[in-house]
């Protein structure tokens, strides 16, 4: 039950405005033994909490099939390109890419929709989010896909 110790005294460090509330080695330690103990509080943490190492932790969710916490903390930290991926790969929700990259409105964004919505044969959405991107770089795999 040691990790369930921590957990509660990190809290209270971090948590409880101390004087260690903004340490970032603390705040990675209690998101990383929480994805380890207890899943349920992850998404709290990210939350609350503003000063981790963000990608890392990010990708340790990930590993862990934590895949919503993963797109929350990309998302707060705007790596956008990032958070579309854990959408499109781990998730597997077209149609909630799609409201990110409407929200977010970044041309990487967008392609990557669009080579997502490409391999899945949804060819007249994927032109539409390559020429929201104002990427013409897939135009071949677009016109065999549309001549299919």
């Amino acid at each position: 039950d040691l990790p369930n110790e921590l957990i509660e005294l990190l809290e209270k460090i971090v948590l409880d405005n101390s004087v260690f509330s903004e340490h970032r080695n603390l705040q990675n330690l209690l998101i990383l033994t929480a994805i380890k103990a207890d899943r349920t509080r992850v998404m709290e943490y990210i939350n609350r909490l503003d000063n981790y190492d963000a990608p890392d932790i990010a990708n340790i969710a990930i590993s862990n099939e934590l895949y919503e916490e993963a797109f929350a903390i990309f998302r707060k930290f705007d790596v956008n390109t990032s958070a579309v991926q854990v959408l499109i790969e781990h998730i597997g929700n077209l149609d909630r890419a799609y409201e990110f990259a409407e929200r977010c409105n970044e041309p990487a964004v967008w392609s990557q929709l669009g080579r997502a919505q490409l391999q899945k044969d949804l060819v007249k959405e994927a032109i539409d989010s390559y020429i929201k991107a104002d990427d013409p770089s897939a135009y071949m795999e677009v016109v065999q896909a549309a001549n299919r």
